[in-house]
């Protein structure tokens, strides 16, 4: 790569922003990307039939196979009074995702902000217990975000399908039916906010620890450990 390459400033410049501002840029990118993703799926099996539901912001998308082939894709509202699947509606389930989608956003928008404040001159020199605040701050709202869902979608499921209980956010359970099987867990999404929660926190917590280290002094010159 040339010295002057356009690629090379670019690299230069990003590199320039620091280990905690480039996690939290990172992070803001992932959480972004989490915000178009589905945060929950939910399949059923019948025989050779079998039905893969995405659960988004807004939106059910249900994809549907038939003797192992497609058999088409739709798209409805939570609103919606026709049934996504075997007469199921899962608007329960849609307004914990409401909220749960809020939450992402409310962490994106604290990222964003706490990206702004570590730019600033005054975020460079923020006393020990300023970044402490702060950083309880992202991992407070970061945790939120991402276990509401856990906690919340299984009792809405559970109300929405109303034949068995849904006993987490993960699992598999047959029915008494004729060979159907249920299977659920996170969707993409949810584990796009996972990992910017894991760098958003990484990136708030950084100068924090650099702080705290700054506190303590230096050996004198020329001191060594006991042996």
């Amino acid at each position: 790569m040339p010295p002057g390459s356009p690629w090379r400033t670019w690299i230069n410049r990003v590199l320039a922003l620091g280990p905690s501002r480039l996690a939290i840029g990172l992070a803001l990118v992932v959480v972004l990307v989490s915000l178009a993703l589905p945060f929950w799926s939910l399949g059923r099996v019948a025989g050779t039939d079998q039905d893969i539901i995405s659960f988004s912001w807004t939106t059910t998308t249900t994809d549907r196979y038939r003797g192992g082939a497609w058999d088409g894709t739709s798209i409805l509202p939570y609103a919606s009074s026709q049934p996504v699947l075997a007469g199921l509606t899962f608007r329960a389930v849609g307004s914990a995702l409401g909220t749960a989608y809020l939450l992402d956003l409310v962490l994106f928008v604290v990222l964003a902000v706490v990206l702004a404040l570590f730019s600033m001159e005054y975020g460079r020199t923020m006393p020990t217990l300023s970044l402490l605040m702060v950083s309880l701050i992202v991992l407070g709202v970061a945790l939120i975000a991402l276990f509401y869902p856990v906690v919340a979608i299984p009792g809405d499921a559970t109300r929405d399908v109303g034949t068995f209980t849904i006993g987490g956010f993960w699992g598999a359970q047959g029915t008494s039916g004729p060979a159907a099987v249920w299977s659920w867990g996170p969707g993409l999404g949810w584990w796009f906010l996972l990992v910017g929660v894991v760098l958003g926190t990484v990136g708030a917590v950084l100068p924090y620890v650099k702080s705290i280290r700054a506190m303590i002094p230096s050996p004198p010159p020329g001191w060594r450990p006991p042996s």
